[in-house]
């Protein structure tokens, strides 16, 4: 007499068990795959500079937001942009140490994610380091972005004052040209009819540049006082 098969031997139960542990294997392998892909994802998006990641986010802010409401600029914009202005959403896609070039080169892919209602425009400071351009240059740059919202609300945003109780940002950027840089923003809201939010005499900084919790909220009021008035 021949001796039973091992599918004969097994029990319905044991037969059962190895058709679940097959399964869970198979489930297993994608599982981990997924893990391992993410994993590596991580590791090179972290390894992306801090300022591209930003402006990515941005971006993706830009698309799937349905905030009306656009803001730009630098880092102080993107410190101190509110969650909503004139109780509208807020889509902040400004980013730290971004010049007036940076936001010419940038808008155009905002523009083509969203088709904002109102524009934020709060830019310059980082304009005004050593060997900055002259301010015929910067106006130009300037007006042309203003250009770049033809169907959009713009609120222009003066320079802050650098806070002269950090001295160690004082002889890193020009305070002529940033006076220069409001009158300039004062005469391109007058040829657009921009509403301007017109910069302090003095700001709460961290360090100078920066501002304190006190100087956003400030900001933020100086922001919402003009940019919602009538």
């Amino acid at each position: 007499m021949n001796p039973p098969s091992v599918h004969t031997a097994l029990s319905p139960a044991a037969t059962a068990a190895g058709r679940a542990r097959a399964r869970a294997r198979r489930l297993l392998v994608p599982v981990l795959a997924l893990g391992a892909i993410i994993a590596v994802g991580t590791v090179l998006w972290h390894r992306v500079p801090m300022r591209t990641r930003i402006a990515w986010e941005g971006y993706r802010s830009a698309l799937f937001s349905a905030g009306p409401v656009l803001a730009i600029g630098d880092s102080i914009t993107y410190q101190a942009a509110p969650a909503s202005l004139c109780g509208e959403k807020v889509t902040n896609a400004a980013v730290p140490g971004d010049r007036i070039g940076d936001l010419l080169a940038r808008a155009p892919v905002l523009l083509r994610l969203m088709e904002p209602k109102r524009v934020v425009v709060a830019i310059g400071i980082n304009d005004t380091g050593p060997g900055h351009m002259d301010i015929a240059e910067w106006r130009a740059r300037y007006r042309t972005l203003l250009g770049l919202f033809p169907k959009s609300s713009l609120v222009l945003v003066e320079v802050n004052p650098v806070d002269p109780g950090h001295p160690g940002y004082v002889p890193l950027h020009d305070r002529d040209f940033i006076a220069r840089q409001n009158a300039t923003i004062r005469t391109l809201a007058q040829e657009t009819g921009a509403s301007v939010v017109p910069a302090p005499a003095a700001v709460a900084t961290v360090d100078g540049l920066h501002l304190t919790r006190e100087g956003v909220a400030q900001w933020r009021q100086r922001l919402a006082a003009a940019g919602c008035a009538g």
